[in-house]
């Protein structure tokens, strides 16, 4: 019988305020380059750069397009057996492996918090979160031997979890559900 365990989760990134101004300016950009060249068309009196404002300004609202839907990420976390893949994807036209981690391998884990995250320092933060500062992620801590201390922030739900608590190595499952209060 094949044990093996296979989970997977779809987090689309929460969109910000910085998202909304991203998309103002690669508005604001399409649209100004044109009319730029359209004035100066008018004020040079040279009709054919009014007709390449024209080619430029559809030139201009794929790009706007393109960029615009680019802003789109999602994480993907795919949980087998002991193994934790987490990819990003953008706009659902790019697929970029974010790390690929045994979850033994993990030093700690816990629910984020800003005390909690604020005594420690990492060398490296995977951040694959839906929204960065949420009481709703988790990290989980482990050291790379090219980067050092190292921390994944993400946002697993409880399926996730549930797969991922038999695999955790000895003394963080003694630290996780073992505490004993003195």
């Amino acid at each position: 019988m094949d044990n093996t365990i296979l989970t997977e989760q779809v987090v689309p990134r929460e969109r910000t305020a910085r998202y909304g101004v991203s998309i103002a300016l690669i508005i604001l950009g399409a649209l100004t380059i044109p009319a730029i060249l359209i004035v100066i068309a008018e004020i040079t009196k040279i009709a054919y750069l009014a007709v390449i404002a024209m080619f430029l300004l559809l030139f201009c609202a794929y790009g706007a397009w393109y960029f615009i839907t680019s802003l789109k990420v999602e994480y993907e976390y795919a949980f087998i057996s002991s193994s934790l893949r987490i990819d990003k994807i953008i706009a659902k036209r790019r697929r970029r492996a974010i790390i690929k981690i045994d979850v033994k391998k993990f030093d700690d884990f816990f629910r984020y918090s800003d005390s909690e995250m604020g005594k420690r320092r990492f060398n490296k933060v995977y951040r694959a979160c839906a929204k960065e500062f949420s009481e709703d992620n988790y990290v989980a801590c482990f050291h790379d031997e090219a980067k050092g201390k190292c921390a994944i922030l993400f946002t697993p739900n409880e399926q996730l979890l549930e797969a991922m608590k038999p695999y955790f190595g000895n003394e963080l499952r003694k630290k996780l559900f073992f505490k004993k209060e003195l």
